[in-house]
């Protein structure tokens, strides 16, 4: 979802460059892996009608809209224009998708419209997360399933050669979203807000080799240009990590793990 230029992250959505390149991340093997587990957990069913907020591309509404079938309905938001031109062509072909641009604060739709809601790996860049809960809760129907990813980045194991410039590079990464840690507050904000019975459950992210289907080395061209960009790091630090990364992977000693957190709650 894009944010203003003023929010932290801002530069990862900002236009349709940024979108595109975002949505080469979304293609790894890992993330597609990840989008099969979210569609396990969500569980959509035939005739259901489901919401995906912050739906990038568009990769995971067109999965959810082949589930619900002709049926059911998928609504599609995101903050990015840009994003949302991509979901629009890629949803085209399926007469049950609508993608729109909203804020996850201020979303379209009446009161207990869908049987369900998901929202991956948005909720750590909004300001008012509490505001985005009770927004899911007015658009989810009495029963109706709610499912949330985010990731806790201090969760981040990166094997490095030199353990003082890794550090350096990942605490750059933190102020790359609002709530780098939200995933330990969530539970207490679900049930506060008023949805019933939230529930944890992990998917990580873990690879031993540097290649270009896995999210890390994604993240390597990503972390890179926000550490420099903000000025946190210097390019030829950055420059020197990267190669170190590479000769790791050389030697067979590439390692990252990345923990994501799946929350499961409904509305009474």
């Amino acid at each position: 979802m894009t944010r203003p230029s003023t929010e932290p992250g801002a530069e990862l959505f900002a236009d349709d460059k940024a979108a595109r390149a975002l949505e080469a991340v979304y293609l790894t093997g890992d993330l597609i892996a990840q989008r099969d587990a979210v569609m396990r957990a969500l569980a959509p069913r035939l005739g259901e009608s489901i919401a995906d907020i912050g739906c990038g591309p568009g990769l995971l509404a067109l999965d959810i809209a082949e589930a619900v079938g002709p049926q059911g309905r998928v609504l599609g938001v995101d903050a990015s224009a840009a994003m949302v031109a991509i979901a629009n062509r890629r949803c085209a072909a399926g007469g049950n998708v609508t993608v729109e641009v909203a804020d996850a604060v201020r979303l379209p739709g009446g009161d207990a419209m869908f049987d369900a809601l998901v929202c991956t790996q948005v909720l750590e860049y909004v300001p008012d997360v509490p505001a985005a809960l009770r927004e899911f809760l007015r658009l989810l129907r009495p029963g109706g399933r709610l499912l949330l990813m985010d990731t806790d980045w201090e969760s981040c194991v990166w094997h490095s050669s030199d353990r003082a410039r890794m550090r350096q590079m990942i605490d750059a990464w933190d102020n790359h979203c609002t709530h780098p840690q939200l995933p330990r507050t969530l539970v207490t904000m679900l049930a506060e807000t008023g949805f019933a019975a939230p529930r944890v459950e992990v998917h990580a992210l873990v690879t031993h080799t540097r290649n270009a289907d896995t999210f890390a080395r994604a993240m390597e061209d990503t972390l890179s240009r926000h550490a420099v960009r903000t000025g946190q790091v210097d390019a030829d630090t950055a420059s020197a990590w990267r190669r170190d990364l590479e000769s790791l992977d050389t030697a067979g000693q590439y390692f990252f793990s990345l923990n994501r957190y799946v929350f499961h709650a409904r509305r009474p």
